[in-house]
């Protein structure tokens, strides 16, 4: 059986004002997605945004440097 998935941390968007997904006038793209926009600020989405990223090993933390980094990340300053 398939484990169920726990969305409490999405409850904050039900008091989402209205917003834009499309700018009128303008072809859509996410980047610009007035709704994407707020959602990301949201606390709860950017704590479980985190969390999921680092629970699938596709960020690390660096003990020497103190910072997070992707794990496929490649700096060409080396």
């Amino acid at each position: 059986m398939p484990k169920k998935q726990n969305y409490k941390y999405m409850q904050c968007a039900r008091k989402m004002p209205p917003l834009y997904h499309t700018i009128p006038g303008e072809k859509f793209d996410i980047r610009k997605s007035r709704v994407v926009w707020w959602l990301i600020k949201q606390p709860e989405i950017m704590q479980k945004l985190f969390d999921v990223a680092s629970s699938h090993k596709l960020i690390e933390y660096d003990v020497a440097t103190k910072k997070w980094k992707g794990v496929d990340f490649i700096d060409d300053d080396d």
